[in-house]
């Protein structure tokens, strides 16, 4: 059993260090995640969950860890594409393209409950 665990290459520059002790390791995937998911989004990218879980091809994690960091690497890659859709530092035809990536035929409705959501101080059930 290790004492440090690897992001995969893709999310681990996203954070400062690139090994992390098992308390670590849920935060890290979260930051990673979240800038991840805001480059996918400047780049109009929609990664699927399936397409975040090969990234952790080849890296061992313990059947007890590996979950947790999947899905706060998953939560964070959605709050940091979201984010970048709703922090106005895309271009509106951008934030379409990629609203049009994230949530399909739907991606009018979904982009107005995101903002309706922001404004309320709410952006969580993304």
């Amino acid at each position: 059993m290790s004492d440090e665990y690897l992001l995969p290459q893709e999310l681990a520059r996203y954070v400062r260090r690139h090994h992390f002790a098992p308390e670590e390791l849920r935060n890290a995937c979260q930051m990673a995640g979240k800038g991840l998911g805001h480059a996918d989004a400047c780049e109009a990218r929609f990664r699927s969950a399936a397409e975040m879980i090969v990234l952790w091809r080849g890296l061992d994690l313990p059947a007890w860890i590996a979950p947790y960091a999947l899905r706060d690497a998953r939560i964070g890659y959605l709050n940091g594409y979201e984010e970048a859709l709703l922090c106005g530092g895309l271009s509106e035809m951008r934030v379409q393209e990629a609203a049009k990536a994230r949530w399909g035929d739907g991606w009018r409705r979904k982009l107005q409950a995101a903002r309706q959501r922001q404004e309320l101080g709410g952006v969580e059930n993304r």
